[in-house]
């Protein structure tokens, strides 16, 4: 099979974790988050490496600061994200992948989210009890 038909067969969550694997910055290695985002599958929905951007209240409406580096880098062929979101089934979930993290050295600021609302409405879903965690880099 060639690598057209690999990527074709992918699904999107293995084309975020293949978007993983691939990045090296700083303290992030991405090879080795992969590895132990995979050694550890039954704790996690989904994962996504991004950059969220930054709203600027004061001119709602704008496009989001920094919102677009992903892009203006793509040509380069990088993904300059330094985030990583993982969605789990549960919060013990999301607090057991936070200590895995944290144990094994991810490199990044281990974050669990404990407020299910705030969780819900950045979802745009309710009445489901997901964690979530978030692993940031400098």
């Amino acid at each position: 099979m060639n690598d057209a038909h690999s990527l074709r067969a992918a699904s999107v969550q293995d084309i975020q974790l293949e978007l993983l694997r691939r990045t090296v910055f700083n303290d992030f290695d991405g090879g080795r988050i992969y590895t132990s985002l995979l050694a550890h599958r039954h704790l996690w929905l989904a994962a996504l490496l991004d950059r969220p951007g930054i709203p600027n209240y004061a001119e709602p409406g704008r496009l989001l600061t920094a919102g677009l580096i992903k892009l203006r880098d793509l040509a380069d062929n990088v993904w300059n994200a330094d985030t990583l979101f993982v969605l789990t089934p549960t919060r013990p979930a999301a607090e057991q992948l936070a200590k895995i993290a944290e144990q094994e050295d991810w490199g990044g600021e281990v974050q669990v989210y404990h407020d299910q609302k705030d969780i819900d409405n950045s979802l745009g879903t309710g009445r489901q009890p997901y964690g979530l965690v978030s692993v940031w880099w400098d």
